[in-house]
């Protein structure tokens, strides 16, 4: 089990999935760069917002891999590599909690509310 300091990966509603920009060495990546990962995994993504940087407008991305319903990824065993290297501790591991997708009792009233809808 891990120590309680970690955030609820169980419920975890996947921001990372749902809400993401994309970079490498070169810049941000465009529709056109990030798409052909995606769809080698057997999935798409979508634009699903926008954020002015410096440089111009990147775009954020929405897989279309993740089952909102169930909260799990429908290509698990074909994800990018990104995906499966991918962990949201390791961005400011000190800090977890005060990242809104990592709150416990948010994820717990979600699962209350799905429980009443089904």
């Amino acid at each position: 089990m891990p120590p309680a300091s970690y955030p609820d990966c169980e419920n975890c509603e996947a921001p990372c999935c749902r809400r993401q920009f994309m970079e490498d060495d070169n810049g941000w990546f465009t529709l056109a760069d990030a798409r052909p990962i995606y769809l080698e995994a057997g999935t798409d993504i979508k634009i699903v917002g926008w954020h002015r940087q410096k440089d111009g407008r990147q775009p954020m991305f929405e897989c279309q891999a993740f089952d909102k319903k169930d909260l799990r990824c429908s290509v698990y065993e074909a994800r990018p590599e990104h995906c499966r290297t991918y962990d949201c501790r390791d961005d400011d591991p000190d800090e977890w909690q005060a990242r809104a997708h990592c709150d416990l009792a948010r994820h717990l009233r979600m699962t209350e509310l799905r429980a009443k809808v089904t």
